[in-house]
């Protein structure tokens, strides 16, 4: 529901408007935690899942 949700909301985007939606929080009241970022534009909506943890150090 929520990506239907997010995809009808790009059609009142205007071409140069972006939303960035940022969550954190944690499942079932304990951990791990949980956090998501949606990013919706005129013509996308992008999904990063940022629950991961990897290096920096390449």
């Amino acid at each position: 529901m929520t990506h239907e949700f997010l995809r009808e909301l790009a059609d009142h985007l205007e071409a140069d408007e972006e939303l960035d939606i940022q969550t954190a929080g944690f499942t079932n009241c304990r951990f791990p935690v949980l956090a998501k970022r949606y990013v919706v534009r005129d013509d996308a909506v992008l999904h990063a899942d940022l629950s991961g943890l990897e290096s920096i150090d390449g």
